[in-house]
This record gives C-alpha cells, structure tokens and sequence, in this order.
C-alpha cells in the first residue's frame, strides 16, 4: 500500500536526524559506560596494590578477585589491571 501526496510532518525528525540521534546516544552511554570501567579499573589496581603492600599472598589475591597470580604482580609492580 502505498500513500499518495504524502509529505513528512515539519515537526518529526527525518529517518536521518532519527539514526543520527539514536547513534549519538549510543557512543554517548559507550563513552559513560567506558568511563565506568576505566574507573572500576583503577580502584581494583590500588585495592590489589594496597593488599600486596598490607602482606597478603598473591594467591590469595588472585582468587578473589578472578585473575593470574601472573597478573596480580603485574598489577602490584605496573600498577594496571588491564
């Protein structure tokens, strides 16, 4: 079916401005969420680093919070979690 003299409504985003807007609020809550872990990120590095320093066994470390032994002493010697 299709609708003769139709035209768009002036008070309607076109299909364009639509997918622009949707795409902007997409790469805008990416660019949130991503902040987010960067953050995350940063508290899991001094809170790994501040249990090494406090003593406690890099194995032990490592199965709370689900990495590598490996991984917890780069993050202790690198300071990075990622």
């Amino acid at each position: 079916m299709t609708a003769t003299g139709s035209t768009q409504d002036p008070a309607l985003p076109t299909p364009t401005e639509d997918s622009l807007s949707t795409l902007a609020l997409a790469a805008s809550q990416l660019e949130a969420q991503q902040w987010a872990v960067d953050r995350a990120e940063q508290v899991l590095t001094d809170l790994v680093q501040t249990a090494v320093n406090d003593g406690l066994e890099t194995g032990s470390i490592a199965a709370v919070v689900g990495l590598t032994p490996e991984e917890i002493e780069q993050i202790s010697t690198e300071g990075t979690a990622s």
